[in-house]
C-alpha cells in the first residue's frame, strides 16, 4: 500500500503535490495564526502515520524538538526570531554529527556512538533556532549497500541513497527540509526519486566539518526541501554562519530566495547516462525541453556546437574518472575499519574498498589532472548559457532496495559545479527530477532559473 504524503496524493503528479513549505507559513507565526509548535505537531502526525512503512528515521528526538519549538513560538510571539529558519523542523542525515543524538553512520562499528559536538552545519542551525527533529537513515558509511528506507510514493521502490532517509521524509511530508551529503549522487538521485528539491551546491560552498567523508575532494553537504525557497534559505543560512569548507569562500547570494528568472539560453546534455535511460523517461524529458523551447528559451545540444560535443564526449567517461578519485580517497578511514572488524562492513561497500586497492598514486595524479581539464571545459561551456539541463536519474526509483544509478550525477560531482534537482517530471506515476547545472559559484542564479522552470513553466 502506497503511503499518502502530506499533500494527500498517492500517485505522483508534479502539478499536484504541495509538500511542506516552512517559508510560506512563517509570516503566520508573527500574528498568531500558526506557531512553530503547531507546525511541528503536524509534522509529527505525518511521521506517526507513515514512518513505520517508510522507515525514514534512525532516531527521533521528539521531546527535545518540542522544547525547541516552544522556545521558537515564544520568540515569534515577542517578534524576535533568531533567523529565517527559526522554528523549522529539520532532519539530519546520520552521517553528520549531533551532540544530543547518536551518530551511527548506519554501521555496526558505530552502534551507540555519541559525539560530543555538533557538525558545523548542525551547530549553526541550532543557534538559529531550527527544530532538529532527528537523524535520518543513510546507507552504511555512505557506501553502496541499501538502507531500510522505502520510497514514500511506492513502498516497493527505492528512495535512492545515500541520503535516503532525508529525501523520503521530505517526500512524505514529514518535514519541510533536511540535510544530506553527496559524493556521487547522494543528494540529486534520491531527490529525483522522492520528489524533493535537492541542491548540491558549488564544491566547498557549504561547511561539511563534522560530517563523515570518504572522498574529500568530491563530498558536499546536500540540502533537501519541499520547496525551492526553503532549499535556498537553508543553504544560504548555513553558509552565512558556518561558512564554506575551510579555504573556500562559501555560498554567494542573498539570504532570501532569488526571484524567478526566465533563462534565455539552455544547453541540453545527454551525459553518460542517456544510454541507460528508459524510453518513457526520455520522452518526459524531451517534452519538458519542448515546453522550454516553446516558451522562448534558446536550446542548444551537442549537435549544434562542436564545443558541446567535445564536452559530452569527454564527460561520458565520468564513471571511470569518478571511481579513480573516489576509490583512492576512501582508503582512509575505510581500510582501518576493515582491519578493525571486516565482518561489520557490508558486502557491497567492502567490495568497493577492495576495488581501490590496486590504484596507484600515479593513477590518482592522472585523475586529478584530468579533472582540471574537465573544470576548464565546463567553465567555458557554462559561460555560454544560463544553465545546463539533463535528467537527475535514468528513470524513477527502481523496484527493490537497490539505490539506483547515479550516472547522471557523476560529472557534476567530479567537477564541483552547482546542481539542482527539480521535481517537475513524472514517469509511471512516480517522481523524476530534471537536473540543472551552472557555473561554479553561480548557485543563486541557478536557483532563480530553477524557480522559473519549476513554478512558472512546468507547473
Amino acid at each position: 500500500m502506497a503511503v499518502q504524503p502530506a499533500s494527500g496524493v498517492g500517485k505522483y503528479k508534479p502539478q499536484a503535490p504541495k509538500l511542506r513549505s516552512f517559508n510560506d507559513q512563517r509570516e503566520k507565526f508573527f500574528v498568531g495564526q500558526d506557531t512553530p509548535r503547531d507546525y511541528l505537531e503536524r509534522c509529527l502526525e505525518v511521521i506517526e502515520g507513515c514512518n513505520d512503512d517508510v522507515k525514514a528515521w534512525a532516531y527521533l528526538n521528539t521531546d527535545k524538538a518540542r522544547q525547541m519549538a516552544d522556545l521558537s513560538t515564544k520568540r515569534y510571539a515577542d517578534g524576535k526570531p533568531l533567523s529565517l529558519i527559526d522554528g523549522m523542523p529539520i532532519g539530519i542525515k546520520d552521517l553528520i554529527e549531533t551532540f544530543d543524538m547518536p551518530t551511527e553512520y548506519n554501521c555496526e562499528l558505530f552502534k551507540g556512538n555519541q559525539p560530543i559536538r555538533d557538525a558545523a552545519s548542525v551547530y549553526f542551525l541550532r543557534q538559529g533556532g531550527a527544530v532538529l527533529l532527528g537523524k535520518t537513515v543513510t546507507v552504511t558509511l555512505g557506501g553502496g549497500d541499501p538502507s531500510m528506507t522505502r520510497n514514500p510514493y511506492d513502498l516497493q521502490r527505492t528512495p535512492g541513497g545515500s541520503s535516503s532517509g532525508t529525501c523520503a521524509a521530505v517526500g512524505a511530508g514529514m518535514i519541510p527540509g533536511g540535510l544530506g551529503t553527496h559524493a556521487r549522487g547522494s543528494t540529486i538521485r534520491p531527490a529525483s526519486f522522492c520528489g524533493n528539491y535537492g541542491l548540491k551546491a558549488t564544491f566547498g560552498a557549504l561547511n561539511r566539518q563534522g560530517g563523515f567523508s570518504a572522498a574529500e575532494t568530491m563530498d558536499h553537504l546536500g540540502i533537501l526541501a519541499g520547496s525551492i525557497e526553503d532549499m535556498w534559505i537553508m543553504a544560504r543560512y548555513i553558509s552565512s554562519t558556518a561558512g564554506g569548507d575551510p579555504g573556500h569562500p562559501g555560498l554567494y547570494g542573498g539570504s532570501l530566495p532569488p526571484i524567478s528568472k526566465k533563462p534565455e539560453r539552455l544547453i541540453v546534455l545527454e551525459t553518460a547516462g542517456w544510454n541507460e535511460t528508459d524510453d518513457a523517461s526520455k520522452e518526459a524529458f524531451n517534452c519538458a525541453v519542448s515546453k522550454l523551447s516553446d516558451a522562448g528559451c534558446e536550446i542548444y545540444t551537442r549537435n549544434d556546437d562542436p564545443a558541446i560535443e567535445a564536452y559530452e564526449t569527454e564527460t561520458a567517461h565520468s564513471p571511470e574518472l569518478w571511481r579513480q578519485l573516489y576509490r583512492f580517497e576512501m582508503r582512509f578511514p575505510m581500510y582501518q575499519y576493515l582491519d578493525y572488524d571486516s565482518d561489520k562492513i557490508p558486502p557491497r561497500l567492502k567490495a568497493g574498498i577492495q576495488e581501490g586497492a590496486g590504484l596507484t598514486q600515479a593513477e590518482y595524479r592522472s585523475a586529478l589532472a584530468r579533472r582540471v581539464y574537465w573544470r576548464e571545459m565546463h567553465d567555458a561551456i557554462a559561460r555560454r548559457c544560463d544553465a545546463m539541463i539533463t535528467l537527475s536519474s535514468p528513470g524513477p526509483g527502481p523496484i527493490g532496495k537497490d539505490q539506483g544509478s547515479a550516472i547522471f550525477n557523476e560529472a557534476s560531482s567530479i567537477i564541483g559545479m552547482p546542481a539542482i534537482s527539480l521535481p517537475v517530471l513524472a514517469v509511471e506515476d512516480m517522481p523524476l527530477g530534471m537536473q540543472i547545472m551552472g557555473r561554479v559559484h553561480c548557485d543563486e542564479a541557478l536557483t532563480a532559473v530553477g524557480s522559473w522552470i519549476s513554478k512558472d513553466l512546468l507547473q
